[in-house]
């Protein structure tokens, strides 16, 4: 059985007749038939019942059919991925994004490179504080966030800031307090941080107090928790508009902290048309803006 005598079947079918088969494939109607002969003979089952004006398929030739077509489908990929990675494509993209960048952002970006390179496979690391470390014990070909070692083997281009903001549920006792909130009063409340999910860092950021913390790897996990009154904690402002205007979190009269985001990338490690793609697009469009 070859691949040539399934696509020989498959345009039988398609076309309606060995003839127009024969015309669309530039071969003499004899070839054709005898490759379905040929097919046959090793299937040791009728594909077509010819006594009819037009080739009819068989039952069995149903049934085979649907699996060839299956077949020549799978390879007509194999080969799209192949020319792909002859071009120098990359097989697969690692992005190590921080937590806080904007999700419409990353979503546009992607659908723009699917369908560009359908064939790469993206994987997304989803981590606050260790971008730079992704990046330099190569788990990762790119970072999207903040860097906190801009360490000279990476090549960092700045982006657009994230402002932090001190917030609170409504009932929360920080709530009482008039004009700005000191950072000595802060500590006397439970806060509620990010931590990094990578096992081998122990980095954390915006402490007031280490003694007085409640622990989450993701912002979702820690907004909820700060609408349900669990402590305060600084969240990027974008993230939160919808609870301040909604009252269901308070800002607190504190100093806001302002993030820069980055893309950064291995010096020493070349990056592909995927991965030039995706840094073109950032650094393009992103600069400056938070979306």
């Amino acid at each position: 059985m070859t691949l040539d005598q399934l696509q020989v079947l498959q345009t039988i079918v398609k076309s309606g007749s060995f003839r127009a088969a024969s015309q669309e494939l530039h071969r003499a109607q004899s070839a054709v038939s005898y490759a379905i002969r040929s097919l046959e003979s090793e299937l040791g089952f009728k594909l077509f019942d010819r006594d009819q004006y037009r080739p009819q398929l068989t039952l069995q030739g149903r049934a085979f059919l649907k699996r060839a077509d299956d077949l020549i489908f799978q390879f007509t990929e194999l080969e799209e991925t192949a020319e792909f990675l002859k071009r120098g494509h990359e097989p697969v993209i690692r992005l190590a994004v921080s937590a806080l960048w904007p999700l419409p952002s990353l979503i546009s970006a992607l659908k723009e490179f699917s369908s560009r390179f359908p064939q790469t496979e993206v994987k997304i690391i989803h981590d606050m504080l260790s971008n730079d470390e992704q990046l330099l014990e190569d788990r990762a070909d790119l970072s999207l966030g903040t860097l906190y070692n801009e360490s000279s083997l990476l090549i960092a281009e700045e982006l657009f800031p994230v402002t932090m903001i001190s917030v609170c549920a409504r009932n929360h006792p920080l709530t009482k307090i008039k004009g700005k909130v000191s950072e000595q009063e802060l500590g006397k409340h439970r806060q509620v941080i990010i931590s990094t999910t990578v096992k081998t860092s122990n980095r954390s950021a915006g402490i007031v107090n280490p003694d007085n913390i409640i622990s989450v790897q993701d912002y979702l996990t820690k907004k909820a928790f700060l609408r349900e009154g669990l402590g305060w904690g600084r969240m990027p402002q974008h993230m939160i508009k919808e609870e301040i205007k909604d009252k269901s979190l308070v800002t607190l009269t504190h100093n806001p902290h302002v993030i820069r985001t980055h893309i950064a990338r291995h010096s020493q490690r070349e990056l592909g048309p995927c991965g030039k793609f995706l840094w073109d697009y950032f650094s393009n469009r992103q600069k400056g803006k938070l979306k």
